[in-house]
């Protein structure tokens, strides 16, 4: 019963929710799966997560909508730079930095254009 009302929210709602999990899980594994040292900057895509999971309980989804596009702002600001090294990550030669900040702005890319499908489609159904 708890995860059906997790998901009973509005479209937007639900776009920031999936957002937030993803980023969560993404700073998790940047955090513990490299072997050595890493930063405590590798929790940031998690701390994004948990903003973007607050954002979603924004009952109008307008604001919910503004607040998830600023921290879709911030996560590419933060991981934009490791876009133009995704072929060296999918041939195997960039490190776990590279796949952390690259999936974290892949995954705001996503959330943008689910956050405006989610606004477009909100208008259809008035």
């Amino acid at each position: 019963m708890a995860l059906a009302q997790f998901w009973n929210v509005n479209c937007v709602g639900r776009v920031l929710r999936v957002l937030g999990i993803a980023l969560i899980g993404i700073g998790a594994a940047g955090y513990l799966l490299p072997a050595g040292a890493v930063h405590w900057t590798a929790l940031i895509p998690a701390a994004l997560g948990l903003l973007a999971l607050a954002a979603s309980l924004a009952r109008n989804a307008w604001i919910a909508a503004a607040l998830g596009a600023v921290i879709c702002a911030v996560a590419l600001m933060g991981g934009g730079s490791a876009l133009p090294q995704l072929p060296a990550l999918l041939s195997g030669e960039a490190g776990a930095a590279i796949a952390s900040r690259a999936s974290t702005a892949l995954a705001a890319i996503l959330a943008l254009a689910g956050i405006a499908y989610a606004l477009a489609r909100g208008r259809r159904e008035v």
